[in-house]
């Protein structure tokens, strides 16, 4: 159960500087959507179920926290810090986290259509079954990264670095792969066929098992 509600949450955010902090708080299934909590300390907080579309959440430290089916749509996470945080079957379409850092967070079945990951960091990720339709990578680095199965149709992985991410059945019909670095990336060559603008000179790609 969380331990604010939402109005004592606001009461929190206009008491607080311009950092609020609520690290480790329990604010599962809360409804946080339209909240500004730029530069929030949610380091380690339970949002479970929590809705936070449309919310501000630029800068903000959210590592290690756990955001499982939360609510992200049209969220503005711009550089902030999800760094191992959980996020499990969260909808984050169209949200903007460009320059944000995801390394090593668990995006396992996440929605994330038509979200903005543009200079992203997301090196180890775990996006499974991740749904990327239309997403825009450009310039993400999602080395070491594990996208079995994602959906990447008609996403934009232009200059996005795929070193050793594993791409094992994952659709990437129409994805643009202009200048991505595919260096011992885990793919197969019918994979690339439905991909468009493939480097050339591909040698290094590694078919998957």
């Amino acid at each position: 159960m969380a331990e604010l509600s939402r109005k004592e949450l606001i009461l929190a955010i206009i008491g607080a500087s311009t950092q609020p902090r609520l690290a480790g708080l329990d604010l599962s299934g809360l409804d946080l959507s339209g909240l500004a909590l730029n530069y929030a300390n949610l380091c380690r907080a339970n949002l479970i179920n929590a809705d936070l579309a449309r919310a501000e959440l630029m800068g903000a430290d959210l590592s290690l926290s756990n955001l499982t089916n939360a609510i992200l749509h049209t969220a503005l996470l711009t550089s902030a810090s999800l760094t191992g945080a959980n996020l499990h079957n969260a909808n984050l379409t169209q949200a903007n986290l460009s320059w944000a850092n995801l390394n090593k967070a668990n995006l396992f079945g996440a929605n994330l259509s038509n979200v903005d990951l543009e200079f992203a960091s997301m090196v180890d990720a775990d996006v499974r079954g991740g749904r990327l339709f239309k997403a825009n990578l450009h310039g993400c680095d999602l080395t070491g990264a594990n996208l079995t199965k994602a959906i990447l149709t008609d996403a934009n992985l232009s200059h996005t670095c795929l070193v050793r991410t594993n791409l094992t059945g994952a659709d990437l019909t129409g994805a643009d792969l202009a200048d991505a670095n595919l260096q011992d990336v885990v793919i197969t060559p019918a994979q690339l066929e439905r991909a468009k603008n493939v480097p050339e000179g591909v040698l290094r790609v590694r078919p998957e098992h």
